[in-house]
C-alpha cells in the first residue's frame, strides 16, 4: 500500500510539473511577446518592457526564418530546434529534458517575428522536489503511525480474546461453569461476543444444573421401589416362606416394578419431546369426545368410588391425538388422586379468546403459594400427603405437551380448597411453531 502511495505521489508530482511548465510558458511568452516589433526599416526591436530571462525561463527572438536574433539557448539544449507555434515542443539531449514553447506576431502585412520560450525540467522540477520528499515523509509518518496503531490494537484485541479464551479453556477443564467472560473495552464487537458467550454458558450451567437435579431425583426415585423389591426378594428367600407369603412378595414386586416401568415410560416420553424427537401427528381432535372417553376408562378402573361431573361444550383444535389424550389423563388422574371419596371432580370444555381448553377441577387438600411456582417442575412433590402418590413427572410432560401444541398449562389452587388445572390449546396450529416455555421448569 505504501508503495503504491509512494508511486502515486511520484506521478503526481510529474504531472504538476508538465501542468505548471505549460501555464507559465503559455504566460509569460504571450506578456514578453507585446514588448517586441518591427521598425519601419524592417529591423526588429525591444522595448524596456522585454525580458531575455525570468527566473528558469529564457526568451529569445528569432525572425520568420527561425534564426537567432536576440537571446542565448540554455546551456546544453540544442540551437537547431524548428519553428512550432501551434503547439509546445519536449525535446531531450545528453539526458535533459527541455520544453520550447514559440509564439509568433504579425508586423505589418508579411513581416513575422516569434519568440521562443525555453525551460529546462531539471530547473522547474527543483522547486518541486521539497513538496515531494516532504509528500513522501508524510506518507511514512502516517504508514508508520498506521502500523503501530494496529499493532497496538492487535495487541489489545488479542489480548482480549487470550481472556476469553482461558475462561473458556478453564470452563472446559475444571468444568467450572460459574465462570464468565469479562470486556470492560471499547470494542463493541468483542462486548457482543463476550456477552454471547456469558448467555450460552448461562444456559449451560443451567442444563448441568438439570441435569444433576433430574440424575439425583431419577436415583432417589428409583431406590425406594428398588428397595421394596430387593428386601421382597430376600424374604421370599427365607426359609419356612410359606406359598401365600411367596404369592404377596410377588405381588408386592409387581406393584414396584409397574411403578417403575411407568416413571422410565414418562421419562422417556419426556426426553423425546424435549430433543424434538417425537414426532406430532397433526390432526382433527375433538375435545369434548376425547375427555368423554378418558373419564369413562377411570370410570370403569375406579367403580362407583369415582364421582365425575363433565360439562362439555364445543371444542375443536388439532394436535397429536395420542398426546393431548396423555395430557387430559394426567390432569383427570392427579384430580381423582388427590380427592376424597367423597368429593366431585368436574370436568369442562369450551372455547375462549381464540383457544380451547379442558379444565379439571378437585377439591382436594390444594397446594400452597410456595409450592405453585414449583409444581411445573420434574420430580417437584409438595407436601408429604402428595410426597407417596406419584413421581412429579405428570405436570411437567402435560405442560410440555401442551407447549409443542402452541398451548400451556394454567393451575389456580388454595390449601384445603381444591385445585383447578386448565389445559390450553389454539384453535387451529398448523404452524408447528413452539412457543416460549415460560411456564414450565
Amino acid at each position: 500500500m505504501a508503495a503504491a502511495m509512494f508511486v502515486f505521489v511520484h506521478i503526481l508530482a510529474n504531472e504538476a510539473v508538465e501542468y505548471d511548465i505549460r501555464r507559465n510558458l503559455e504566460r509569460e511568452v504571450y506578456q514578453n511577446l507585446k514588448g517586441v516589433s518591427v521598425n519601419d526599416s524592417g529591423q526588429i526591436v525591444y522595448d524596456e518592457e522585454f525580458v531575455r530571462k525570468n527566473g528558469d525561463i529564457h526568451f529569445l527572438i528569432l525572425d520568420e526564418k527561425g534564426k537567432l536574433v536576440l537571446g542565448e539557448y540554455p546551456k546544453g539544449c540544442p540551437d537547431d530546434i524548428k519553428l512550432h507555434p501551434k503547439r509546445m515542443q519536449q525535446i531531450s539531449e545528453n539526458g535533459e529534458r527541455f520544453y520550447i514553447r514559440d509564439m509568433r506576431k504579425y508586423v505589418g502585412k508579411s513581416t513575422r517575428v516569434y519568440l521562443r520560450a525555453i525551460v529546462r525540467k531539471s530547473d522547474t522540477y527543483s522547486r518541486y522536489q521539497t513538496l515531494e520528499y516532504l509528500a513522501y515523509l508524510s506518507i511514512l509518518a502516517v504508514f508508520c503511525t498506521a502500523i503501530a496503531g494496529g499493532i497496538l490494537l492487535s495487541r489489545r484485541i488479542s489480548s482480549s480474546l487470550r481472556e476469553m479464551c482461558r475462561t473458556a479453556e478453564s470452563v472446559g477443564q475444571n468444568r467450572n461453569m460459574s465462570s464468565r467472560m469479562e470486556y470492560h473495552g471499547r470494542f463493541y464487537e468483542l462486548s457482543v461476543l463476550a456477552q454471547a458467550n456469558n448467555r450460552m454458558l448461562d444456559r449451560l450451567e443451567d442444563t448441568f444444573r438439570q441435569q444433576e437435579q433430574f440424575t439425583s431425583d431419577v436415583a432417589h426415585e428409583l431406590r425406594t421401589p428398588v428397595a421394596v423389591m430387593t428386601a421382597q426378594c430376600q424374604y421370599a428367600h427365607g426359609k419356612n416362606v410359606s406359598r401365600e407369603e411367596y404369592q404377596e412378595a410377588f405381588e408386592v414386586i409387581e406393584r414396584q416394578a409397574l411403578k417403575v416401568s411407568a416413571m422410565i415410560s414418562r421419562l422417556l416420553e419426556l426426553s423425546r419431546l424435549d430433543y424434538g424427537r417425537a414426532e406430532i401427528q397433526k390432526e382433527e381432535i375433538d375435545l369434548p369426545e376425547l375427555v368423554q372417553s378418558v373419564c369413562e376408562d377411570l370410570q370403569l378402573e375406579s367403580g362407583d368410588t369415582l364421582k365425575l361431573q363433565m360439562h362439555l361444550s364445543a371444542a375443536r383444535t388439532l394436535g397429536d391425538i395420542g398426546l393431548v389424550m396423555i395430557a387430559i389423563q394426567n390432569l383427570v388422574t392427579n384430580a381423582v388422586k388427590y380427592s376424597e371419596e367423597s368429593c366431585v371432580v368436574e370436568v369442562e370444555t369450551g372455547e375462549r379468546d381464540g383457544m380451547v381448553y379442558v379444565s379439571v377441577k378437585d377439591h382436594g387438600p390444594g397446594i400452597s403459594e410456595e409450592d405453585m411456582p414449583h409444581i411445573f417442575k420434574r420430580f417437584y412433590k409438595t407436601d408429604k400427603s402428595r410426597n407417596s402418590q406419584g413421581f412429579g413427572l405428570g405436570l411437567p410432560l402435560t405442560m410440555k405437551i401442551a407447549q409443542k401444541h402452541g398451548g400451556t398449562v394454567l393451575a389456580e389452587s388454595r390449601l384445603s380448597q381444591g385445585s383447578k388445572f386448565t389445559l390450553l390449546l389454539p384453535v387451529e396450529n398448523e404452524s408447528g411453531t413452539e412457543p416460549d416455555e415460560t411456564a414450565a421448569g
